[in-house]
């Protein structure tokens, strides 16, 4: 099986009063962020080509009737897979985790287990499947929207921990995709 990373950064700022929660995610690398997004591919067959940023718009938290709103690109955003080898075979699998806390200039704010993001329901505290068991793409770029099984990226404001410290600060919080391959 080889396994490849992918990490994201997921922004967000978290404001009252009518101001608006806003969150996007922009490529990132394992390493510092360059705004570059690097992809190793050791066996030639199978890797990650492009992720995109994961958006959550602007959000009213003053009028906020729903406290798991979703991605604004649920429906447009894509995961991008590419083939190289000449006859693909195997199937593969793509997880997704929410891997760090909410942090505004490298120091923490807000736990990533008390403001998580979610995939279909499920918390990315926890990998999540994102997609399973397909068989490999053939040649080239094969794309998955973001709501490819109607799963959805939404934020959980549902919990009992304190945002506060968050207010009024632009926050990131690291998202992994993880690509496993099985020949």
């Amino acid at each position: 099986m080889t396994v490849y990373t992918k990490t994201i950064t997921a922004g967000l700022a978290l404001l009252l009063a009518g101001a608006p929660l806003v969150g996007t995610v922009s490529a990132d690398d394992m390493g510092t962020s360059d705004g570059t997004v690097h992809f190793e591919n050791a066996d030639g067959s199978l890797a990650f080509a492009d992720v995109d940023d994961i958006t959550f718009g602007n959000i009213d938290l003053t009028s906020l009737s729903d406290f798991e709103p979703i991605a604004t690109n649920n429906e447009s955003g894509v995961v991008e897979i590419e083939q190289t080898a000449a006859n693909p075979s195997g199937t593969y699998e793509i997880k997704v985790q929410q891997t760090d806390d909410w942090k505004n200039a490298g120091s923490k704010f807000v736990n990533k287990g008390d403001l998580p993001i979610q995939y279909n329901g499920g918390s990315l505290s926890e990998s999540q499947t994102f997609l399973s068991s397909t068989a490999a793409p053939g040649r080239g770029v094969s794309k998955q929207v973001f709501n490819h099984n109607s799963g959805e990226f939404s934020l959980d404001l549902r919990g009992t921990g304190d945002l506060s410290s968050g207010l009024n600060k632009d926050l990131t919080s690291e998202v992994t995709w993880t690509l496993e391959l099985t020949v």
